[in-house]
């Protein structure tokens, strides 16, 4: 059989068999370039459980290391870290801590798995890749650090309560000796911003300590300004006393004075700007101990009981009267049972919290404020606002008394057909209020309101107990003395 050549002629099989020793030692140097080539790259990477040469963190060298070897050489070297100190800057206020106390907390074992990690994670030729650089170049990892957002929240928190300063609004009150109104400018305030400034220490402190960067010395929190709500600006219309009042308490109990200056200072000094409305509720709160209110007289359903609050009525009554002379709209207002000795009849204001309100808008196109003033036991209500003073004349008709009420009580403690009287009842009493605006013939009249004054109930106790001893079938009276509003 006839062997051809690769070119085209004919071969004999004498050089065919003499081509064949080539070819296997050819085969054979390949191979054994493959084997020194495979050994080559295994000697490249980390074996055992030491980790590969070349790897650092912070400086610190961790090739050839076990985990619990890498562990012990960065301790010392967090430690140090987690003593620095920093100094945080708000408000012209400093505090200096260290960071473990800010809540930077180091993370060793993450730390270490990633420098473990290094040649031993993805494909042969990834790792393979980065054992020869890490080998040749180096690895310098990141410290893991985080911070325990609880531990540094609650630290701006209590830093933050240090430097935070409320705004005042501006206000005004009016000068008796020059009859002028006197703006009072507000005052500014602040605030640290918490979110933000939790960011901050994030990227500044956090974001550096990764990065194997120094951390500032110090560092600036954000610091919010709280602007008051009311500028003198908004208040430069004010120039005038538009209407004005004043009520005496002198023979008042010492709560029940006491009351009446807790709700005139709660007052003191609201602003309504132009078309807004004030609550005397909303404003005064709740009566309680809490909002330093006492216990004193009040009216409950026609007759006077102990309560917390009592007398605060007479606040309100007298801001009523000041409003109305100063020709603001009256939005609710409910008279009392009776009327009350320290205001004419039609022109009191009964307020309970939760159930009655006084409420009247300011319907000028300037601010006004509220001014509720005592001393020497008289309260003086002020309405002061933008010019010229309303004339307002305040008118009351078609006053009449009107039958009183009785009430009859069945008392066993007393004996059969005794009579006491517990209340010494008042008569009702109706009344129409006016208010004229202006004089003459352009005087404009307005009925604010029709009032009936249901009056304090006669109160009698009767007897319905054992007989009394000796009894003649007479009946027995004795009155109870009671205390005013």
């Amino acid at each position: 059989m006839t062997e051809f050549s690769f070119d085209g002629q004919s071969s004999s099989p004498g050089k065919a068999r003499a081509a064949r020793p080539r070819i296997l030692i050819s085969l054979f140097i390949v191979l054994a370039v493959l084997i020194l080539a495979a050994a080559g790259g295994y000697a490249l990477l980390p074996h055992g459980e030491r980790i590969l040469a070349g790897v650092s963190v912070s400086g610190i060298t961790l090739a050839g290391r076990t985990r619990a070897e890498a562990r012990a050489a960065l301790a010392d070297s967090f430690a140090r870290v987690m003593e620095q100190r920093l100094t945080l800057t708000a408000a012209s206020k400093r505090h200096e801590l260290m960071l473990r106390e800010l809540g930077v907390r180091p993370d060793v074992e993450d730390t270490v798995s990633r420098a473990y990690g290094i040649g031993r994670e993805g494909s042969i030729a990834c790792r393979l890749t980065q054992s020869l650089a890490t080998r040749q170049q180096g690895m310098a990892l990141a410290p893991a650090f985080s911070l325990d957002m609880k531990t540094a929240k609650g630290l701006l928190e209590k830093f933050g309560r240090v430097i935070e300063r409320p705004s005042t609004n501006a206000t005004a009150h009016w000068d008796e000796s020059s009859k002028q109104v006197v703006v009072i400018p507000g005052v500014s305030g602040g605030k640290l911003n918490i979110d933000a400034s939790l960011d901050l220490l994030t990227s500044k402190i956090i974001g550096k300590l990764v990065a194997g960067e120094s951390i500032p010395y110090e560092l600036a929190l954000p610091y919010e300004a709280n602007l008051p709500r009311v500028s003198a600006e908004m208040l430069a219309p004010v120039d005038t006393l538009l209407g004005a009042f004043t009520t005496s308490y002198a023979s008042s109990s010492r709560n029940r004075a006491g009351n009446i200056d807790t709700a005139a200072g709660s007052i003191d000094g609201t602003v309504i700007m132009p078309g807004g409305e004030f609550s005397y509720n909303k404003t005064v709160g709740p009566r309680n101990r809490e909002s330093g209110f006492l216990l004193a007289p009040v009216i409950v359903n026609g007759q006077l009981q102990p309560g917390i609050g009592g007398g605060i009525c007479q606040v309100s009554s007298t801001l009523y009267n000041a409003v109305l002379l100063s020709n603001m709209k009256i939005v609710a207002r409910s008279h009392h049972s009776h009327p009350v000795p320290y205001v004419p009849s039609g022109r009191d204001a009964t307020v309970a919290y939760g159930a009655i309100d006084f409420k009247f808008r300011n319907t000028t196109d300037a601010p006004i404020i509220i001014e509720t003033k005592t001393a020497n036991r008289r309260l003086t209500a002020r309405i002061l606002g933008k010019g010229p003073a309303p004339v307002v004349t305040i008118e009351r008709s078609g006053i009449k008394t009107l039958p009183g009420r009785s009430i009859t009580k069945k008392d066993s403690k007393l004996a059969l057909g005794t009579r006491v009287v517990e209340q010494r009842g008042s008569g009702g009493l109706a009344v129409t209020v006016t208010r004229v605006v202006g004089e003459g013939d352009a005087a404009v009249r307005e009925v604010v309101s029709h009032d009936r004054y249901t009056g304090e109930p006669s109160v009698m106790r009767i007897g319905t107990g054992a007989p009394a001893a000796n009894s003649t079938g007479s009946a027995t009276a004795s009155s109870m003395s009671r205390s005013g509003e």
